[in-house]
C-alpha cells in the first residue's frame, strides 16, 4: 500500500462519507492500473450492453410488428356495431389527438347491363386506411401500386373478378341500389379484407366513397350493416380513449385492436414475443453469474488490503462503505459506457437486418436505458456486494497469516441474494409473476441437480483418469484437488451451454413449427352456406378444374345449455375479453361477427327466482374421421364404428367450463334440445387456417337439422376467376377470402425469425463472457501451482497438456449435463408455453458433449496460457509479498 493510502485509511477512523469515498475513489483508481477492475467492469458493461441492446432491439421491433400487424384493421383499433356509433365520439377522439376514420360494410347485388353479382361492398371515408395500404391495379390481375386515396365520388375499386363476372371493363358503369358508378380501379389489396363476419364478405369487394352511400338508397331500416370507426395514434392515448368509450357505451359496440380481432395473429405475435423474452432473460442471467464470478475473485485478491485497512484502524463498516462506493462508482461507469455500446449494439443489428426487416421500426424509447440501468444496479448488489461484503470480516492477522480467509456472513446469504436479484430482474423484465418464479425455481432446482451430478462424475471420471499416463494424472490431479471448484465451473458451464443449447433448438423447433402450420398449400379462400345438395356437384365442379377439395363439414349453430343437468358455465367468465376465442371458422360463419352469438334463456338462481342464462352459440360439426391437426388426448376416437349421441370437446374448452369424460351434456339447436355424452377430448391447432371446431359430434347425432356446408380451397393469380363459374352455378354460397390474413402471419413468422437468430447470437456472446470469467476466477490459484511444478521441473509441454485435459474433460462434462437440462427445459418450455409437441433431438447428444468439449477447452486453454508463460520466480515473490 502506497504511503498516502496508508494516511488516508488511518484517517478513516474518525471519516465522514465525504472522505470515504475519496478513499474509495483512489483505491478504484489504483486496482483500475492494476487491470483487477476491468474484468469485473467489462462484466458489468456486458451486462448493460446485452440488456440494453437486446431490449432497444426488441422493443423497437415488438411495437414495430404490433403497429405491422394493426394493418390488419386499417387502425390501431376499430370500434364496431350494427348501429352507427355516436358522431361525439369521432369528436373526442380527434379533441385527443387521435386520427379517425370511418367504414360502413354491407352485402348487397351489383348489377350491369349484362349480368349482376352478389358483392361485399365497403364504403370508406377520405381517411382510410389509418395503418396499412391500398393496392390497386389498372386491369385486371395487372401489376399492383399504392394508392392510399381511395375511391374518388362516383367510382369504385372492385376486385379482379367481378369485372369478369359482370362482363365490365375498366371505365365501364356499375349499378349499386339507385346510384351508377364508373369502375376506375382494380382493388388487389386491402389491409382489413378479413374483418367481419359472412355478410360483410359475402363474395367479390366493391370499394366506394362513403359520400356516395346516401344517393343508393341501399341503407334502409333493418338492413345488415356493419359500422366501424377506426383511430390511430400513440398507444397511451388510444388507452385513455378506450377507456373514455367504455364509460360511455351502452354495451352495443365492441373496442377491439389486434390481438382481439385475431386469434391466429395473436399466437403468431404471442410465440414470438415470448421467445424474444426467453432469449433476453437467459442473456441477463448470464451477466449476473459472469459478475458473480468476477467479483468473487475480486474479493479474495483484496483479502489482505481489507486486513491492513483493519490495522490502520478502519472499522468494518467503514471498509463496507469503502467497497460500497466503489461499487457505485463502477455502476455509474457500466451504466453509461453500456448504455452507449448497447445504442450501438442495436443500431449495428439494424443496420445488418435491414434487408430482412421490411417494416419501419418507431423511435426508441427511454424504457430500454433505464431497464439496463437497473440491471447494473441488481446484478451489481445481488451478484457483486455478498463476497464483498464479507470482506469486512477479514481478521487483521491475514497481515501475518496468509491461510486466514474472510468468513463470511452466511453459508446460504451468497445465494439468497443471487436468487433474490434473479428473480427482480425476471420479475421486472418478464412483468409476469407466474414465469418469473418458474424460472428461476427451474434454474435454482437444475442447479442443484447438476451439482450432484458433478459431484458424481467428477469423482468417478478422475478416479479413473488417475491411472492413466502422467499428463492425465496431472489433470485429474488439479480437477481433484480443487473440487468445490470444478463443480462450480461445471455447473456454470452446463448452465450455460444448456441455456445455448435451449435457445438453439427452441428457435430451429419455433421456426419449423411456424413454417409447418401455414405451408405453400394452405388453403386461401373458405367456401360456406353450402346445401346438402350443392355438395356432391361443387366436389365435381372442383375436381373438373384440377382443385384439390378440401373435406365438406355440415354445420350448425349449438348452444351448451346444461352439464349433467346443471347450467353450463361460461368458458371465458373469467377472462378480460368478454367474447372469448374465435375460430377462424367461426367468423367464417357468424351471422353477427362483431358480437358475441348468444341467445338468451332462463336459469334458476340460489333464492329460486328465474334468471337469464347466457347460451353462446358455437358452430359445431360432425364426422366419423378425425380431422387434420387434432390430437385426441383422452378416451378415443370413435371412427367409422360410431354411435350417435356422442361428442368430442376440445380440451382447453373442457377445462374451462368443467367437463369430463362420461358427462352428459346438452344442447339446443334449432329449437331442439339434443343430448350428447362426452366420448374424448382432443387438442386442436387453431393457427393452421383449416375449419376448426371446439365441439364434434359423432355421425347420426344432428344428421336431421338441415346443416348448411363448410369447405376450404386454395386459389392463387387468376385461378380465382374459377370464382366467377362457380358462383354463377351456385349463387347463394359465400366465399370468403383470407389471403390477407395468411400473407401477414407469414410476414410476422419471417420478421421474429430474423430477431431470433440476433438474439441466439447476442445470447452466445454473454454465454461466452461467462465462461472467460468462470475460468478467470481460478487464475491466481494456477499461477501459484505452475510455479511450484515448474521449479519442481516440469516442462510447459506437460503443464500445457494436462491443463487442456483438464478443461476439456470438464468441457465434457458439462456438455453432457447441459444436453440433459436442455432436453428437460425444452419439453417444459415447448408442451407449456409454446404448445408445441415435443420430440427428442437425437443430434444434440452427440453435439451437446462435443460443443462443450471443444468449446471450453479452447476457451480454458487460451485463457491460461499466459499462467504457463509466466516466470515462475516472479510468482513466487509476489506470492511471498
Amino acid at each position: 500500500m502506497s504511503e498516502h493510502a496508508s494516511r488516508a485509511a488511518v484517517s478513516t477512523a474518525t471519516a465522514s462519507p465525504t472522505t470515504l469515498m475519496r478513499v474509495a475513489l483512489r483505491l478504484l483508481w489504483r486496482d483500475w492500473r492494476g487491470g483487477e477492475l476491468r474484468l469485473l467492469l467489462l462484466a458489468m458493461v456486458m451486462a448493460v450492453t446485452s440488456v440494453s441492446g437486446i431490449a432497444l432491439f426488441t422493443d423497437r421491433l415488438e411495437r414495430a410488428l404490433l403497429q405491422e400487424s394493426a394493418t390488419m384493421l386499417a387502425a390501431d383499433r376499430v370500434l364496431s356495431g350494427r348501429q352507427m356509433p355516436p358522431r361525439e365520439w369521432l369528436d373526442e377522439a380527434a379533441r385527443q389527438g387521435l386520427a379517425t376514420a370511418e367504414v360502413q360494410a354491407f352485402a348487397s347485388m351489383v348489377f350491369s347491363d349484362q349480368a349482376n353479382l352478389l358483392v361485399a361492398a365497403k364504403a370508406v371515408s377520405e381517411a382510410y386506411p389509418l395503418r396499412g395500404d391500398l393496392r390497386v391495379a389498372d386491369q385486371p390481375f395487372g401489376a399492383a401500386y399504392t394508392d392510399n386515396a381511395g375511391p374518388a365520388r362516383g367510382e369504385v375499386w372492385v376486385e379482379s373478378r367481378v369485372l369478369p363476372g359482370l362482363g365490365l371493363d375498366i371505365g365501364d358503369t356499375l349499378y349499386l341500389g339507385d346510384g351508377e358508378f364508373v369502375v376506375s380501379r382494380v382493388l388487389v389489396q386491402e389491409p382489413d379484407r378479413q374483418q367481419g363476419g359472412m355478410m360483410d364478405n359475402a363474395g367479390p369487394r366493391v370499394l366506394m366513397n362513403l359520400d356516395d352511400v346516401p344517393a343508393t338508397n341501399i341503407i334502409q331500416p333493418g338492413s345488415r350493416v356493419t359500422y366501424r370507426y377506426l383511430f390511430a395514434g400513440e398507444l397511451v392515448v388510444l388507452d385513455v380513449f378506450a377507456d373514455w368509450v367504455r364509460e360511455q357505451s351502452d354495451g352495443g359496440f365492441r373496442l377491439r385492436d389486434v390481438r382481439d380481432e385475431s386469434q391466429e395473429v395473436s399466437d403468431a405475435l404471442a410465440r414470438g414475443e415470448s421467445f424474444l423474452l426467453l432469449g433476453s432473460l437467459f442473456a441477463v442471467l448470464l451477466a449476473g453469474i459472469a459478475i458473480a464470478l468476477t467479483a468473487r475473485r475480486y474479493s479474495e485478491r483484496h483479502f489482505d488490503y481489507a486486513a491492513i485497512l483493519k490495522t490502520l484502524g478502519c472499522t468494518s463498516n467503514q471498509i463496507s462503505a469503502i467497497y460500497f462506493g466503489i461499487l457505485l462508482s463502477l455502476l455509474l461507469i457500466a451504466v453509461v459506457v453500456g448504455s452507449v455500446l448497447g445504442w450501438l449494439v442495436h443500431e449495428g443489428i439494424l443496420l445488418l437486418l435491414q434487408s430482412v426487416i421490411p417494416i419501419a421500426l418507431p423511435e426508441a424509447s427511454f424504457t430500454p436505458f433505464w431497464l439496463g440501468a437497473l440491471t447494473a444496479f441488481i446484478c451489481l448488489f445481488a451478484f457483486a456486494m455478498p463476497p464483498l461484503l464479507a470482506l469486512k470480516h477479514t481478521s487483521p492477522l491475514r497481515v501475518l497469516r496468509k491461510d486466514l480467509v474472510a468468513a463470511p456472513l452466511s453459508t446460504s446469504l451468497p445465494y439468497i441474494f443471487g436468487i433474490a436479484g434473479a428473480l427482480v430482474l425476471i420479475l421486472w423484465y418478464s412483468q409476469d409473476v407466474l414465469i418469473s418464479v418458474i424460472l428461476v425455481g427451474a434454474v435454482a432446482g437444475v442447479a442443484l441437480v447438476l451439482s450432484a451430478m458433478s459431484y458424481l462424475l467428477l469423482r468417478t471420471g478422475s478416479a479413473a483418469g488417475m491411472r492413466a499416463g502422467s499428463a492425465w494424472m496431472l489433470a485429474m490431479s488439479a480437477v481433484r484437488r480443487r473440487r468445490r471448484q470444478s463443480v462450480l465451473q461445471v455447473l456454470v458451464f452446463s448452465l450455460t451451454i444448456m441455456s445455448l443449447l435451449t435457445l438453439a433448438l427452441l428457435r430451429t423447433d419455433l421456426i419449423n413449427d411456424w413454417q409447418a402450420q401455414l405451408p405453400e398449400d394452405t388453403p386461401n379462400h373458405f367456401m360456406m352456406n353450402i346445401s346438402d345438395s350443392q355438395v356432391a356437384g361443387m366436389q365435381s365442379f372442383l375436381q373438373d378444374n384440377e382443385v384439390d377439395a378440401n373435406p365438406f363439414y355440415p354445420m350448425v349453430a349449438a348452444g351448451l345449455l346444461t352439464v349433467n343437468g346443471a347450467p353450463a358455465p361460461h368458458p371465458w367468465d373469467d377472462d378480460d375479453d368478454e367474447t372469448g376465442r374465435s375460430t377462424m371458422t367461426e367468423r367464417a360463419g357468424a351471422e353477427q361477427p362483431d358480437d358475441a352469438t348468444s341467445d338468451a334463456t332462463t336459469e334458476t338462481a340460489a333464492d329460486g327466482s328465474a334468471r337469464p342464462q347466457r347460451v353462446e352459440n358455437r358452430q359445431v360439426t360432425w364426422t366419423a374421421q378425425l380431422p387434420p391437426d387434432n390430437d385426441v388426448v383422452a378416451g378415443s376416437w370413435w371412427g367409422d364404428d360410431s354411435r350417435p349421441g356422442r361428442v368430442s370437446v376440445e380440451q382447453d374448452y373442457a377445462e374451462r367450463i368443467g367437463v369430463s369424460l362420461g358427462d352428459e351434456l346438452v344442447f339446443r339447436v334449432n329449437e331442439q334440445e339434443i343430448t350428447a355424452v362426452v366420448d374424448n377430448m382432443r387438442t386442436v391447432r387453431w393457427d393452421n387456417m383449416q375449419p376448426n371446431f371446439f365441439f364434434i359430434f359423432s355421425p347420426g347425432t344432428l344428421d336431421h337439422l338441415g346443416a348448411t356446408y363448410l369447405s376450404t380451397l386454395l386459389l392463387e393469380g387468376e385461378d380465382k376467376l374459377l370464382l366467377n363459374d362457380l358462383l354463377r352455378q351456385y349463387p347463394t354460397i359465400v366465399v370468403l377470402e383470407v389471403d390477407a390474413l395468411i400473407e401477414q402471419i407469414q410476414s410476422i413468422i419471417a420478421q421474429v425469425s430474423s430477431a431470433i437468430e440476433l438474439i441466439a447470437a447476442l445470447v452466445l456472446v454473454a454465454g461466452a463472457l461467462v465462461l472467460l470469467s468462470c475460468v478467470n476466477a481460478t487464475l491466481d490459484e494456477r499461477f501459484r501451482e505452475n510455479a511450484i511444478l515448474r521449479t519442481l521441473g516440469a516442462g510447459r509441454k506437460l503443464i500445457m497438456t494436462s491443463l487442456l485435459i483438464e478443461f476439456a474433460f470438464i468441457g465434457l462434462l458439462a456438455g453432457v449435463i447441459a444436453t440433459i437440462g436442455a432436453e428437460l427445459s425444452l419439453y417444459y418450455l415447448q408442451s407449456e408455453v409454446f404448445q408445441q409437441t415435443f420430440s427428442l433431438h437425437y443430434w444434440v447428444w452427440i453435439a451437446g458433449p462435443l460443443a462443450g468439449t471443444v468449446i471450453i477447452a479452447t476457451l480454458g486453454f487460451t485463457a491460461t496460457r499466459k499462467v504457463v508463460n509466466s516466470s515462475p520466480l516472479a510468482v513466487l515473490r509476489q506470492l511471498s509479498a
